[in-house]
């Protein structure tokens, strides 16, 4: 068993980050280097079935690929009986950044940087066979690079059946049965992207437009729709090829956009309103009546409805994934729930989990605190609906209340509306049906 402090050659392990099909992913320090690696470690049972030589394979597979958007491997070796890869550490994958589910333009960069990674890999004839979000990772200076070419195969005969790859959901359908391309993983590549943009995984077999397609259009720019659509063609005749006709297509209209393609023009036929859902009349009510009390000036990424930045889900989808990282009033940002903080906390009052360097020196006075730490000796100041003190984590004894709200969440006894909200902002539980929580 691994366990954290254990030395595995020159590494020593920090911190477990994750466990796939084939191996435990550590954060792990090279004590040579005096470096941080993300180091994968291969399980005992998958050497003993695949042998030295497959595992050598995905390493060789692994250390020839130099790009920027493209995780780099920077050593494979066996230590102890253990076959062990370390490779540059990101800060988070795709699947846990709600930046990019929340912001358009963050979401188009992230999959421009993998459609260049897929681009480069393509153009060594080598499938990758298993794009999905958690394979897609973003460092700290906001670039998504391509990562884990374990299942990868060099590109064969047209003969040749491949059955032990790919990820339910994001696979291409020519893939389910055993006959993936090159172009099966532009229609890999295209699901994500989509389901960011929108916050809908289309399931195969779909028609255009498949659900969500009003977010898409307000997010994406027009000269981009058509790429991101012809890259989630079922057919695979109708799909691009590979990533470099991906890439080179998505390039082109980039271009277009950067050079003022997508303006409207001066004069604009004015067209009919869209007729609204009673979810979108009832949250448009709401903001109405409590939407400045409440600080709800954001929409959510998934449904378009009104939220707060203090909320923990959207009340009208149930959405934990919106990020505030580029709208947030404040300086700073948490890096773990991207929610806004100030420079003198040291600890996030919304997630707990993001620890923050702080000042040394707690305000004077916030003029938006309505409550003070509980805990003996700390000066800490909480703003309305925070669950942690942002300087010692103690948790508030009391639950927040609003006078104009008149019903209790069941399970976290917020304040919450039976007659507008589906789900309780502050812990996420479902209506059962109108008028009650489940």
């Amino acid at each position: 068993m691994l366990r954290r402090g254990q030395r595995v050659g020159k590494y020593r392990l920090e911190k477990r980050l994750g466990k796939g099909a084939f191996a435990d992913v550590w954060r792990a320090r090279d004590m040579v280097e005096n470096r941080v690696v993300a180091l994968k470690i291969a399980f005992p049972q998958i050497v003993a079935e695949f042998g030295r030589s497959e595992l050598e394979k995905e390493a060789r597979i692994a250390t020839r690929l130099a790009h920027p958007n493209v995780v780099a491997v920077r050593n494979a070796d066996w230590i102890d009986g253990r076959f062990v890869m370390a490779s540059e550490l990101a800060e988070k994958s795709l699947a846990r950044a709600p930046g990019a589910r929340r912001s358009g333009a963050v979401a188009l960069r992230v999959m421009r940087d993998v459609a260049a990674g897929l681009a480069y890999a393509h153009g060594q004839r080598l499938m990758h066979r298993d794009v999905k979000p958690e394979n897609i990772l973003i460092f700290a200076d906001g670039r998504g690079a391509l990562a884990d070419f374990g299942v990868s195969r060099f590109t064969r005969g047209a003969t040749v059946n491949y059955t032990d790859a790919g990820t339910l959901g994001y696979m291409a359908p020519e893939q389910a049965y055993g006959r993936p391309t090159l172009s099966s993983d532009v229609f890999s590549w295209g699901l994500i992207a989509y389901e960011l943009l929108t916050g809908v995984l289309p399931a195969w077999p779909f028609d255009w437009p498949p659900p969500g397609i009003r977010r898409f259009e307000a997010k994406v720019a027009a000269p981009l729709r058509p790429v991101l659509r012809r890259a989630a063609e079922f057919e695979p005749s109708r799909r691009y090829a590979d990533g470099i006709e991906l890439h080179r297509a998505l390039e082109a209209a980039w271009s277009r956009v950067e050079n003022g393609a997508n303006r409207s023009p001066s004069r604009r036929r004015r067209r009919a309103r869209p007729t609204r859902t009673p979810l979108e009349v009832q949250a448009e009510i709401f903001r109405r009546q409590h939407g400045a009390r409440l600080g709800m000036r954001y929409c959510c990424h998934r449904c378009d409805g009104p939220i707060a930045e203090c909320f923990q889900n959207c009340p009208w989808c149930g959405s934990s994934e919106n990020s505030f990282a580029a709208i947030t009033s404040q300086a700073l940002v948490c890096p773990d729930c991207e929610r806004g903080v100030m420079a003198s906390w040291t600890a996030c009052p919304w997630c707990y989990r993001g620890r923050l360097e702080g000042n040394g020196r707690t305000p004077r006075h916030d003029p938006h605190a309505e409550r003070s730490c509980s805990r003996r000796g700390c000066e800490g100041q909480l703003r309305r609906f925070m669950r942690y003190c942002p300087i010692c984590k103690q948790k508030p004894r009391r639950a927040w209340i609003d006078p104009e709200l008149p019903d209790r969440c069941p399970r976290c006894r917020g304040s919450v509306s039976h007659q507008f909200w589906h789900f309780c902002p502050w812990c996420g539980r479902r209506e059962a049906r109108a008028g009650t929580y489940q």
